[in-house]
């Protein structure tokens, strides 16, 4: 199976301008289908949705090959967060004011490591983890999205981001646990990790949590 390869590289928009934005961070396979249902669902919300591409038009279903992509974007983790800094900045100066990055798997951890900057109000992050080092800076709120088990080696689990930040006095960080799920469970298009029922109760959770954390 080969890596798809497409000029369309451009960051998606979705929803009105000035509404709190929401930058939606995919996965090792790439900016697929499922996460631009999931945008034009959150638009319908009442939020601002960017949908940024991480791997320069490059997708694929295969895991092998979706880790070489994945590999390549680790090594430029500054270049990841110049394309999050670009597009929040897009969304602040239509009026945006308050910002929230949505991620997923490799998502996440780009999302929790931009939100060290201070950039953000509120963090999802979907089976992902912080890489070991990224301190938390100011405290952005976060809601772990995680599948009944996970590998968390190389990375700081989110139980462990939890303690350590409670240590330093910040509470708001919230993990919920999708019975049965396993990593990738919400990307629609890898059918073997896919699960509905985690989807929706995670993307339910996802909404009210960032209504909870944008719409002040």
């Amino acid at each position: 199976m080969a890596i798809r390869t497409s000029d369309d590289t451009a960051t998606r928009w979705h929803g009105t301008e000035g509404d709190p934005v929401v930058v939606l961070a995919h996965d090792w396979n790439g900016r697929l289908p499922w996460i631009e249902e999931l945008a034009v669902s959150l638009a319908g919300a009442s939020f601002r949705v960017a949908v940024p591409d991480f791997h320069a038009g490059r997708t694929s279903t295969d895991d092998e090959e979706a880790a070489a992509l994945l590999r390549e974007r680790s090594e430029d983790l500054d270049g990841a967060f110049r394309i999050l800094s670009e597009t929040i900045g897009e969304a602040r100066a239509g009026g945006s004011e308050r910002a929230a990055v949505v991620g997923f798997s490799m998502g996440s951890t780009l999302a929790l490591g931009y939100a060290a900057q201070g950039a953000l109000d509120a963090v999802v992050a979907y089976y992902g983890a912080a890489l070991p080092g990224i301190e938390a800076g100011p405290r952005t709120p976060v809601l772990f999205q995680v599948a009944e088990s996970d590998d968390w080696s190389r990375r700081e689990a989110p139980e462990d981001y939890r303690s350590r930040l409670a240590a330093e006095g910040f509470d708001e960080v919230e993990i919920r646990h999708h019975a049965g799920a396993v990593h990738g469970f919400q990307n629609a298009q890898i059918e073997r990790r896919f699960d509905a029922d985690a989807s929706a109760a995670a993307w339910e959770t996802t909404v009210a949590f960032l209504r909870g954390h944008l719409e002040q």
